[in-house]
């Protein structure tokens, strides 16, 4: 009889040989990313399954039509269910997380640049169970921004697995993403596009590959699952002429007004649930009870909102009950969000984008009905402006929708819609809103982690504290002496308490300054300069950057304090690029070391 080998042994051996023989040449990170992308296909769709298992426990069907489900209901069949999703929320908060919140896209993009690609198994699986509660409950959020995430998650666990290198980990992390978007929306194009623009942040060769095929994986298991078509179905919208491209533009300014609206919506609300005397796990309870009441009136605003979109895609609704759907929703998501009951945006940007078009192109009808196209063309036009104002990645939001609908025709329309809406919203608040998200957290990642060394690094890290001082009363002869002595530079002017008084720099110093005679006669503060240009030590180096290339110096005082005005340093515009070449340089090693390894 054969001798049984433990697990544990073949589970050691498996690990062995990984470590020892795993090289991460062509066909070995394909493999990988293969692998990667099947995972994460079948948790999107288990993730779905979740949704809608717990819609049907909470309204009674797993429709996504849900409005037209719950057309005859009472009213506590339409607000007990976020209410009791919001309860369940807050014991998933407050007994298994330690921030209390759902997570996605921000927190992958934060941990592809400061965490080696490394996300929490634990917290994943909690932030997507959550969501799926949250949403299948009737929280108007959106579902991808979540499922992101857990195919981030997936890819990151199965790195550490393996024992992979950060930056080949950060690459299956893409892979994660890419293949999540693609199975979530049946748009493997879009999924790649929107691995690199976002998470990324590069469009580089090598990794590409490793994400496409990742992209093509999740998109198949999906079509075999699913089934092979567009989440919106829409008729042939033929472009009548192109005339309309003025139209088109105007969609994209009304785009950026609704984008830029709403995410200052979301920041005033999570304010306001930062502010309040609760804990902040309970906060869904609340978000949930504010979106169970806007429903009593516009049931429209449950869940992602495919529905409502795809009639809005079909010009059923007028132009009234369009923008009472536009402000209903906006009202409804930043409840979800702030109160954090559920964290996607992406879909309740397709659905505020499908409102403001289609609401655009009735009122383009009106004015010259013979050159206007379907308010449903509209629609489809301005899913892509607000998408790409929102979200700050317009390449990957204009495959989506295009991936979304199925109709290519109309390519020139939402790129010139998206360009101006995300033109606008960049002039309107810099960032896109998973910037924004980090940026409340004290993370400044918009520019790369090269411009985030910068900005999360204070000036007294990079200070030196190597400078001399002299007080006002000193003579001129000593004063002359000392700038002779360290060949020119800048001499600080300083009282008895260490504050700053002025600067004296051999160049400022006029020839009478030289004269003998007046050496006992002219002291430190009659020749320095006043009011001089300082830092603050907790200044960031990239506003310190900014100072010295604006007025022109190469060394600035460092003062404690506007204040005390007390010297503790002098900052070196030398040592500041130093830092960020370096950062620069780290960067490249990393890319580079992938790219050799392929």
């Amino acid at each position: 009889m054969p001798r049984r080998i433990p697990i544990r042994v073949v589970r050691r051996k498996i690990r062995e040989f990984l470590r020892s023989s795993v090289r991460y040449d062509h066909m070995v990170l394909a493999f990988m990313a293969l692998v990667i992308g099947v995972i994460v296909a079948y948790a999107t769709i288990a993730f779905r399954q979740v949704i809608a298992g717990v819609q049907f426990v909470s309204f009674g069907t797993t429709s996504e039509r849900l409005a037209e489900w719950l057309g005859d209901a009472s009213w506590w069949q339409v607000l007990l269910p976020p209410v009791a999703g919001g309860i369940v929320l807050a014991f998933l908060y407050r007994y298994f997380t330690t921030d209390h919140r759902g997570h996605g896209v921000a927190d992958v993009i934060e941990a592809n640049a400061l965490k080696d690609g490394r996300i929490d198994l634990k917290t994943g699986l909690v932030s997507a169970l959550a969501n799926a509660v949250a949403l299948g409950a009737g929280a108007s959020a959106g579902r991808e921004g979540p499922v992101v995430h857990l195919g981030a998650t997936l890819a990151s666990w199965t790195a550490r697995q393996l024992h992979l290198t950060p930056a080949v980990g950060r690459m299956l992390l893409a892979c994660g993403v890419a293949s999540a978007v693609a199975a979530s929306f049946n748009a493997p194009i879009a999924g790649v596009f929107f691995a690199l623009e976002v998470v990324m942040g590069h469009y580089a060769i090598h990794a590409f590959a490793p994400v496409v095929i990742a992209g093509v994986a999740g998109t198949m298991v999906s079509r075999i699952y699913i089934g092979d078509f567009p989440a919106f179905i829409v008729p042939d919208f033929p472009l009548v002429s192109f005339l309309e491209m003025p139209a088109f533009a105007i969609v994209g300014v009304a785009a950026a007004l609704v984008a830029i609206v709403f995410t200052r919506s979301i920041m005033w609300t999570d304010d306001i649930a930062r502010k309040l005397p609760i804990p902040t796990w309970a906060l869904p309870v609340i978000g949930g009870l504010l979106v169970g009441l806007i429903a009593l009136v516009v049931p429209e605003v449950l869940g992602v909102g495919y529905e409502a979109t795809d009639n809005a895609l079909h010009g059923i609704y007028t132009l009234d009950f369009l923008l009472l759907l536009l402000v209903a929703k906006m009202v409804a998501v930043a409840a979800s969000t702030g109160f954090r009951f559920g964290s996607g945006v992406f879909s309740p940007s397709l659905y505020l984008g499908a409102m403001t078009g289609g609401t655009i192109g009735l009122i383009a009808a009106g004015f010259m009905p013979e050159l206007a196209s379907s308010p449903g063309l509209y629609a489809i036009v301005g899913m892509g402006a607000v998408a790409s104002a929102v979200l700050g990645a317009p390449v990957s939001t204009v495959l989506i929708v295009f991936e979304l609908t199925g109709d290519y025709s109309i390519t020139i329309a939402v790129m010139i819609a998206g360009a101006v809406a995300s033109l606008i919203t960049g002039l309107a608040h810099k960032s896109s809103f998973f910037y924004w998200q980090l940026e409340r957290r004290g993370l400044h990642l918009e520019g790369g982690k090269a411009l985030y060394l910068l900005k999360s690094t204070d000036v007294e890290a990079a200070m030196s504290r190597d400078f001399l001082t002299v007080k006002p009363a000193e003579p001129l002869a000593q004063v002359r002496d000392i700038l002779i002595a360290q060949y020119g530079g800048k001499l600080l002017v300083a009282d008895e308490t260490g504050a700053l008084v002025g600067v004296i720099t051999s160049s400022e110093m006029t020839s009478d300054t030289f004269d003998p005679n007046l050496d006992t006669l002219i002291r430190a503060e009659d020749i320095c300069r006043r009011n001089p240009v300082t830092v603050c030590a907790s200044d960031s180096l990239e506003d310190a950057l900014a100072l010295l290339e604006r007025i022109g110096e190469e060394h600035v005082p460092v003062i404690r304090d506007k204040e005390s005005l007390i010297i503790v340093g002098m900052l070196h515009h030398k040592d500041v690029l130093r830092l960020y070449n370096q950062a620069l340089v780290d960067v490249q090693t990393e890319m580079h070391d992938v790219k050799r390894r392929l």
